[in-house]
Formats: C-alpha cells, sequence, structure tokens
C-alpha cells in the first residue's frame, strides 16, 4: 500500500523511513514487581515484540528514533501509540512500549514474613478485563527460593510469563530470599 507524505511551507517535516508489511509481532503485558508493599491493582504496559530477522518481515538495522503503531478500526486508520527505540541489529528482539491497559493489570502484596528476616512470600495476581486472552510478562528482580524451573532468567531477574484467560485473573506465590545463608 503507497504511503504518501506531506511536504508543506513552513510546517513541520516528518519522513517516512520505513514501512513494512507483514511483520510478525507479538503483542504482550508486561511489568515489573518491585520492592514495594502496594497491593493496589496497577495497569501493566501494552508491548508489541518482534525479532528483527528476515524470515519474520524485517532482517535490517534499524536506526534509533520513533516508530508510531497504527490500528484500522471501521475503515479508519487509528494512532494506537508511539514508541522511541534505540539502534537495532539484524537478529536482535524490538520492544515496542506503546502505552499503559486498564484493562490487564496486576496487584501484589506479601502474605508472609519469617521471624529471621530471610524470607517473604508474595502474592500476584494478574487480571484481564479483555475479551480475549492476554500474554503476560512479569519481570521479578529479585532471588526466589526455590528457583522456579520454567522461568527465564533475564540478568539477575526471574521473568514469569503466563496467559491469563479473558475475563479472568491468575495467582502466583513465590517466596523470596531475603538474605544469602
Amino acid at each position: 500500500m503507497p504511503f504518501r507524505v506531506d511536504v508543506s511551507a513552513k510546517g513541520q517535516k516528518q519522513v517516512a523511513l520505513l514501512i513494512k508489511d507483514k511483520v510478525a509481532v507479538e503483542q504482550l503485558y508486561f511489568g515489573t514487581l518491585y520492592q514495594s508493599y502496594n497491593s493496589a491493582p496497577q495497569p501493566l504496559v501494552t508491548r508489541l515484540r518482534m525479532q528483527n530477522r528476515s524470515e519474520d518481515g524485517l532482517g535490517l538495522a534499524l536506526p534509533s528514533g520513533m516508530a508510531a503503531v497504527f490500528e484500522t478500526l471501521a475503515g479508519r486508520r487509528l494512532l494506537v501509540g508511539e514508541a522511541a527505540i534505540g539502534d537495532k541489529a539484524v537478529g536482535e528482539r524490538v520492544d515496542y512500549d506503546i502505552g499503559q491497559s486498564p484493562a490487564v493489570q496486576f496487584g501484589s502484596v506479601i502474605t508472609e514474613r519469617d521471624a529471621k528476616g530471610e524470607y517473604q512470600t508474595w502474592q500476584v495476581t494478574l487480571t484481564n478485563a479483555r475479551p480475549f486472552d492476554a500474554e503476560v510478562e512479569m519481570l521479578i528482580p529479585f532471588a526466589i527460593d526455590p528457583e522456579p524451573a520454567a522461568w527465564e532468567r533475564r540478568g539477575s531477574s526471574w521473568v514469569w510469563r503466563v496467559r491469563v484467560p479473558a475475563n479472568d485473573s491468575v495467582v502466583q506465590s513465590f517466596r523470596q530470599k531475603l538474605k544469602s545463608g
């Protein structure tokens, strides 16, 4: 589909650098569990993730800048959000965080602390008010004991990835190790 760029006199100039169709994109919701004891629900960030590979519709060096995400609704092209990204090499993962979603949220509470101050137990609740399932990634930046076998490790953090059914919730408990022993 052709893309039109207008260059009007004395107007702001914007140039479309890259337009690609049929890029494989995953939509997920992302949050980080911080060392706060606030159990009030918080919205998760809507994240679009793609791999910069030719087999996924990209496969070229991407310069840093702003990316605009559009959706067609009732035949009209609507801006969903904009995201700033850094330079991305071929083969690198690209994440666009395009805003918060009040429909997909998380709440957390510490349910137990041991008397010696070595451990505390967290309960994290993810809720999805959307009419379709939501893929969620929660970054947990502290030591967990026992270490979860099915979770990914990113640096010193754990990644809990789960699908939250439409109009439903998922609850996960885990024990945080506070002192090394």
